[in-house]
Order: C-alpha cells, then structure tokens, then sequence
C-alpha cells in the first residue's frame, strides 16, 4: 500500500500559535485518540511513546519540518497525519528552527519494513522546499492533503511480473552524499537494496611498487556501493535526483551511475 492510502483529511489539522515540543506531542496524541479511537491506549500514553522516541534524537530534522512517530505492539495498522503550525512551533529542531509542517506516524511494532519506508518517504516529501511551502500557505486540510501527495512517489505494484524494473548501480566515493542517496532510494516503494563496502582501486594499486608514487592516500578512503532494484515507473525521477547530487560536486567525481533493463525479477528482500 502506499502512503497516500493513510493519509485522511480527519489526521490533518491547521493550527495558530505557537507551541513547545510538549504541546505538539500533546496535539498528536489527542488527535490520534479522538479520531481513532485506539483501544488500550489513552491520549498520556501516546505521548508517553512518542516522548521516549524524542529522547533518542529530535525528530524536527531541520528546514521547518518534524516527523514525530513510535510503534505500538497491538495497533492493526498505520496512523499518519499532518499538523501545521504556520507561526512556527519550538520543537527543539536540529537547526534550532521552529517547526512548521509535522507530519506523524504511530506504526504497528510488526510492521518495522514498512515504518521506515514511510519514514524515508514522508522525509522526501519535506525535503522539497515547493512542498514545505505548498502545505504552510494552505488553508484547509484538503489543501494540505494535496500539496503533500503531489511531491510524493507514485505507488509501486507487486513485483509479481505487473511492473518492469531496473537494476542500478551507484558506486559512491562521496561520504557526504551517501546517507542522502540512501534516504532518497528508501522512499521508493518495492525499491530493494543492498550495500556493498569496498574500496577504491587505489588502495590496491598503491601497494605494487610499480604505482606507488602515482597513488595518493585520499584516492583510498571511503567507497559504498548500492545496488537497487526499483520500479521503471519512477526510475527517471530516481536518476534525476541523484544527478542533481552528482552536479554539486566538483568536476562531477564521487559519485557514478549506471541503470540496467531487468528481464526477469522473482523473489523479495528484507529490508
């Protein structure tokens, strides 16, 4: 399913003011229960879960965004919404920023897979300024609903033979680009992935004599390679993106791409 499946206008709320990180936890938690209605769970206990995963690290990642979420070990399915602050709410962000857009997530403990994929692609979303934008200047939630599903993924179907797909390769050399290329490929639904840690030639060729003065120490450093298996129907938008990275780096070195037709794709991965 996507995400677009969990995301209802009754999860969606607009609000003045400007609260602290506790008040937003409190905002979620009463909203979850009054429209859900989760059985064995109280408004303090939500919050209580949330709370404990902010102790781990902000969820309010920066540039006026927040994704608060927790699991819960006997909740059938997924609760997503949206709470915007277009004053700015004081979430103790990364960025010392206020918050704006929070969209939150109270996932099925089982379902730890799908959690991340809706993390990473929730995460996405808001890493578009046009959307941020979009959804801070709405001013209903049907409004919110739409500016947040039009910078979304399309929905992926079943790798039962129904989509054609591509193998990609991205050899990365480039730490800081890493982590950023990951999230991106984790938001793409029936993307599976595998990393490889290398190195790069350098590191071998330095050791035979006959190269070794040509070989400097920063041509062996920090070498990943992710192979993904990803939908044709978004694989433009995947290569777009990461072309974009490859663009701010200089002369275009550390990062290199290539895509392969699939003929034949059976089985799955776990995440």
């Amino acid at each position: 399913m996507d995400i677009s499946d969990f995301i209802k206008e009754d999860l969606i709320e607009i609000k003045q003011g400007s609260p602290d990180k506790q008040e937003v936890l409190e905002a979620v938690s009463e909203m979850v229960v009054k429209q859900i209605g989760l059985k064995n769970y109280s408004t303090s206990e939500v919050k209580k879960r949330l709370s404990e995963r902010e102790k781990l690290g902000s969820t309010g990642f920066g540039n006026g965004i927040a994704i608060p979420h927790c699991a819960l070990p006997d909740i059938e399915d997924f609760i997503i919404g949206l709470i915007v602050y277009p004053e700015g709410a004081e979430f103790e962000s990364m960025d010392k920023k206020p918050v704006k857009v929070v969209a939150f997530i109270i996932a099925p403990e089982k379902k730890r897979s799908r959690h991340i994929r809706f993390l990473s692609a929730i995460s996405g979303i808001l890493r578009e300024k046009e959307a941020v934008s979009e959804i801070v200047s709405s001013k209903t939630p049907t409004s919110v609903k739409e500016s947040f599903l039009r910078y979304s993924f399309p929905s992926g179907d079943d790798k039962k033979q129904k989509e054609e797909y591509n193998l990609l390769h991205i050899f990365c050399q480039a730490e800081e680009k890493f982590e950023e290329i990951l999230s991106l490929l984790t938001e793409v639904n029936e993307c599976d992935i595998s990393i490889i840690n290398s190195n790069d030639a350098g590191r071998y060729i330095n050791s035979v004599p006959l190269f070794a003065k040509f070989w400097e120490d920063n041509n062996k450093g920090f070498h990943r390679i992710i192979i993904g298996i990803l939908p044709k129907s978004v694989t433009n938008d995947v290569v777009r993106k990461i072309d974009n990275m490859i663009n701010s780096l200089p002369e275009r070195t550390g990062i290199m791409i290539i895509m392969q037709n699939i003929e034949y794709i059976s089985g799955y991965l776990n995440m």
